[in-house]
């Protein structure tokens, strides 16, 4: 299978991926905690929302299009043609979609179309971070961050509890981190056949790091968005 195709193929299934996991986390955390809580819902649906907002409008969005380019316009000639400096170039001809876009535009393969000020396609979410979405995707980030910090505050408590007999033996701090980590779990079940709650080992281990990259990537983008240094491709 070519390279594309996978990349293709993974851009696919990263999204059910996520939703499934996200709905999992919800269930769990709901289940752990013995109730609703009005605090963590209201932060589950603003992730939602904004995740439908990004992909409305990256499925949505439209470039301004033009089949040729205006002859009397001699800074509209093409770059593989001219030879330029993009810097010098009003319009880009696409390959893919066969017309000239207006800069700065880029071509996405996952979406097949062209964008005007596109930052990147994001894996999970299934569509393109674009100018008009930029602020949804921090929202995004930031509520995401909270939910995920939420769950570790309810699942850690009780995973520490039902490892209570294997922590009394050390009660020291490390011995704590090693036992929440994924591949002492995994080692404890194929060497002595204990799942020591495997699963929920994995959801916060597995939680543990997407708070920290979503709180920390999130507020890479609102700080680069509030300075004016947040750039789209292609950088002019």
């Amino acid at each position: 299978m070519e390279k594309s195709k996978l990349y293709k193929l993974a851009f696919k299934i990263c999204p059910p991926i996520a939703l499934i996991f996200s709905i999992l986390v919800t269930i769990t955390t709901l289940y752990i905690n013995e109730g609703l809580s009005p605090l963590f819902i209201f932060i589950s649906i603003q992730v939602y929302l904004n995740w439908f907002a990004i992909y409305t409008i990256s499925q949505g969005e439209t470039t301004a299009r033009r089949q040729t380019r205006d002859e009397s316009d001699s800074d509209s000639v093409a770059i593989t043609i001219a030879q330029e400096s993009p810097a010098n170039v009003k319009y880009w001809y696409c390959d893919k979609c066969q017309n000239y876009t207006y800069k700065p535009t880029q071509h996405c393969v996952v979406c097949n179309k062209c964008f005007h000020y596109r930052d990147h396609h994001c894996f999970f979410i299934g569509g393109c971070i674009i100018q008009q979405n930029m602020g949804n995707f921090i929202l995004i980030c930031f509520h995401t961050s909270l939910a995920c910090l939420y769950s570790l505050v309810v699942i850690g408590p009780y995973l520490y509890e039902n490892l209570r007999d294997i922590l009394e033996q050390d009660p020291s701090v490390v011995n704590v981190i090693i036992n929440f980590c994924f591949p002492i779990a995994i080692a404890r079940l194929f060497i002595f056949g204990k799942t020591s709650y495997l699963l929920l080992i994995t959801l916060f281990d597995t939680l543990f790091s997407v708070w920290i990259v979503c709180l920390v990537y999130g507020a890479w983008k609102l700080f680069n968005c509030y300075t004016g240094r947040q750039r789209y491709y292609p950088h002019s």
